[in-house]
């Protein structure tokens, strides 16, 4: 029979536990996440024993970049957003650095590599639900409301997911040195792939998945048949999703018409309209470019600046980059470019699988921020910081592998 006391001895372990089991609700609807976060919370104090958590977030190789982030954006909320009506609203999305050193004080261990797989798992869910919606034969539920219908930053977040999702699979599969489990990896990779390409109603998740998987594939390319083989198949694979994805053709064409418009002086209008928001928050940047002009600034001034364009009640550029230039200047801008440079710094001391799956993360982060609101809007952001606390590492190098392991190699 279960006591009291075994319970009581595993709670310090809860909130790993915990954390091992959040990436699977990043396939559901937002609010199973909170509800996710609030255990998490509970677990997390009834723990106790905050100093401990203390020095396993200071430890963490992030720490001194987020706090840097964390300072710029209290000195600009507090000394330079006065005015600023929507100061304080707004001053609560810039908050979510702070989960990450909440995520960050859970500490590294064994169940990172428990969370991965729920992560893929999850990933595998949401490949299902995209096949069987197409199918007609879910029922339509709200938690399936996402994959059936283009549901905003929800339906974009999925794409971008399943994308992180399947590179993380596709390194974990390209690292086995037997057949089987290999080739098990690989099929799943195609799975959750097939799946962004072809089903997924999102132009981000298309191109990440693109992009992260040349990554992981040009990590494993060499002078022999199987890295000949293993770039011939990126090629066609590239190829046939161009052919079979209409959603990928359609939007990419999109961007291109729309960027030669504006290179010619054109606003972009419709899908394109992503160009108004470059011009107008553009010429804020350029009256304050050091500074900016204060924590819910662009929320103030953007629909007043572009008054008459289709863009003019959005809540957001679109581009954490605009974002954070136009409220919290060039300083801003660097702070939040430093996480990304510490990310990146880590995984190349990592190395081996593990810094490939940082790197995997830290591009994703990159790459959405620039056509996306990832920071801005917590349906992003929470779950980006919840993959960024698995992935992170003590940042110590990975070990050589033996070389009596590589010679007993299967191919």
């Amino acid at each position: 029979m279960l006591k009291l006391k075994d319970l009581n001895l595993n709670r310090p372990k809860l909130p790993q536990t915990l954390m091992a089991a959040m990436p699977f609700l990043l396939f559901f609807p937002v609010s199973l996440m909170y509800v996710g976060l609030t255990l998490l919370l509970l677990a997390w104090l009834s723990g106790a024993d905050f100093q401990g958590k203390w020095r396993k977030t200071r430890s963490s190789p992030m720490f001194w970049s987020v706090v840097m982030m964390l300072g710029v954006i209290a000195f600009n909320a507090l000394f330079l957003s006065q005015g600023n009506e929507r100061r304080w609203p707004a001053l609560v999305h810039y908050l979510i650095f702070f989960f990450l050193l909440w995520f960050m004080s859970v500490g590294t261990g064994e169940w990172q590599g428990r969370a991965k797989k729920v992560f893929i798992a999850g990933a595998l869910y949401g490949a299902s639900i995209y096949y069987l919606t197409h199918l007609g034969v879910v029922p339509d539920w709200a938690i399936f409301k996402n994959y059936a219908v283009y549901g905003g930053n929800k339906s974009i977040a999925l794409g971008i997911f399943l994308a992180i999702a399947a590179a993380w699979q596709l390194n974990d599969a390209l690292e086995q040195t037997t057949r089987h489990p290999r080739w098990t990896g690989i099929a799943g990779y195609v799975y959750i792939a097939l799946a962004v390409l072809l089903l997924a109603k999102t132009r981000t998740g298309m191109l990440l998945l693109m992009l992260l998987s040349m990554m992981v594939v040009t990590r494993h390319l060499s002078l022999s048949i199987r890295g000949l083989a293993l770039g011939l198949s990126v090629l066609l694979s590239a190829g046939l999703a161009w052919q079979f994805s209409p959603h990928l053709q359609e939007r990419t064409l999109v961007t291109v018409d729309a960027v030669r418009a504006f290179s010619k002086g054109e606003m972009g209008t419709g899908q394109g309209n992503r160009l108004q928001f470059i011009q107008k928050t553009g010429e804020m940047i350029s009256e304050k470019p050091l500074l900016g002009h204060g924590v819910g600034s662009w929320l103030e001034q953007y629909p007043v600046r572009a008054r008459g364009l289709e863009t003019s009640e959005m809540t957001t550029p679109h581009s954490d980059y605009l974002l954070y230039t136009a409220e919290l200047g060039a300083i801003g801008l660097t702070a939040l470019l430093g996480i990304f440079i510490c990310i990146f710094r880590l995984a190349w001391r990592t190395g081996g699988a593990a810094g490939m799956q940082l790197l995997v993360l830290g591009t994703a982060f990159v790459f959405g921020c620039a056509f996306n609101a990832i920071l801005r809007d917590w349906k992003f952001g929470l779950p980006m910081m919840i993959l960024l606390a698995v992935a992170l590492t003590e940042g110590k190098p990975a070990k050589a592998e033996p070389a009596d392991a590589k010679l007993g190699r299967t191919d």
